[in-house]
């Protein structure tokens, strides 16, 4: 059974990669990367009872 006949007839003359979508996803993931590490950084040098505290 050719369920996908004529779908992708004539195939693409090249391959399209969103580079908008892409360069904006990946500055998206090293923002978050960064905002966890000092975040990270920045609780660390705090004592737990202040932690708790501030919950």
């Amino acid at each position: 059974m050719k369920v996908l006949t004529g779908v992708f007839d004539p195939p693409p003359a090249s391959l399209s990669v969103p580079g908008g979508y892409l360069a904006l996803t990946s500055g998206a993931a090293v923002v978050a990367v960064l905002a966890a590490a000092l975040n990270g950084i920045r609780s660390a040098g705090r004592p737990a009872v202040e932690e708790l505290r501030d919950l």
